[in-house]
């Protein structure tokens, strides 16, 4: 399952630089001075939650009406053509999630364009009406009529604007009342006379995700990490304190790694995870001389959260957020000249 960039904020050492800009100055009597500092600076702010869904933020389809849905067998060019139809059409259903981990979306500001082009040699008449409906459900959450014709060759947008809607992860897109134009002139049918529907979501604002049980998920990210420890430091001591905010009813198994520019691992801050329990707050101070080392070298750092839902807890508002902050305290001494 694919998850969006999360929002985040990150934070330097910023102590650091200014100790830094002493440890380079040159004393009288070429007197050479190491500075030994304590620093206490929040290296990484930021939060997990349903906005990082990335299918949800590009719900798109294409359908084709192909010219045997709607002239059969008939190819080449008649002298006239009489109107056809009614026409009643379900397409190809369309998932949100392809791995079928979320059952179904809570959604506002909904804005749905859907594109329709007349590649038939006759006019469609008005009146079509394009539906979405959920899977397992016989009303539509989306309906319109299209109140006009549609001429040969003609491409019509049409926005849908709702104020709420609730999208399983399955539903199916259908053209109902389809009629075409009677022509008395000659037409030409080809394996091209056909209909396309385009269906493209505007990034709606997501309110809850309920997500299918006993299924395994997965929140994560990747953060941009300088600590601002480079050559001038040495001898780096202290704590790595990790703070968790869960305010998800659901529990998580933390994993949080320390990367390097090529995205490798060089650090895992638990062994192997954290059990962070619904609605639970901790904070975790870790003295690891080896992920106090790799401080220096760590470039990016890398949250990841896996639950599994149950049935009794497996909707996530978009309130109800996984924070965490990354603190560090440290004993460093810093290179004089």
């Amino acid at each position: 399952m694919k998850f969006l960039i999360f929002s985040k904020k990150g934070y330097a050492l910023w102590g650091i630089g200014f100790l830094f800009t002493l440890a380079s100055c040159t004393f009288n009597n070429d007197v050479k001075v190491d500075w030994q500092p304590r620093i206490v600076s929040p290296l990484v702010n930021g939060e997990l939650g349903v906005f990082q869904q990335p299918d949800i933020q590009d719900i798109s389809d294409v359908f084709v009406i192909s010219a045997s849905d709607v002239f059969g067998a008939q190819r080449g060019t008649v002298p006239s053509l009489p109107a056809l139809g009614p026409f009643n059409f379900v397409l190809n259903p369309t998932k949100i999630s392809n791995n079928d981990v979320i059952d179904e979306i809570g959604v506002s500001n909904v804005r749905i364009t859907i594109n329709l082009r007349n590649n038939m040699p006759v006019t469609m008449a008005s009146g079509v009406v394009v539906a979405l409906t959920n899977s397992g459900e016989t009303t539509p959450f989306i309906e319109q009529t299209i109140d006009r014709t549609v001429a040969p060759g003609e491409n019509i947008s049409v926005v849908i604007d709702r104020s709420t809607a609730v999208i399983k992860n399955t539903f199916a897109a259908s053209l109902s009342n389809l009629n075409t134009v009677a022509s008395s002139t000659p037409v030409t049918i080809t394996n091209n006379s056909q209909i396309e529907l385009r269906l493209q979501f505007d990034p709606p604002t997501v309110d809850y995700i309920q997500f299918v049980p006993n299924t395994t998920n997965t929140f994560e990210t990747t953060v941009d990490f300088d600590t601002g420890l480079d050559e001038n430091t040495d001898e780096v001591t202290g704590n790595l304190i990790v703070n968790l905010e869960n305010q998800v009813p659901i529990d998580f198994l933390m994993a949080i790694n320390l990367l390097d520019a090529s995205d490798n691992i060089i650090s895992t801050i638990f062994n192997p995870t954290l059990n962070l329990t619904a609605n639970q707050n901790t904070t975790e101070t870790l003295n690891s001389q080896t992920i106090i080392n790799n401080l220096k070298n760590a470039k990016k750092l890398q949250i990841v959260a896996t639950f599994s839902p149950t049935v009794q807890n497996r909707r996530i508002d978009n309130t109800a957020k996984l924070k965490y902050n990354l603190v560090a305290d440290l004993q460093l001494k810093i290179k004089g000249n």
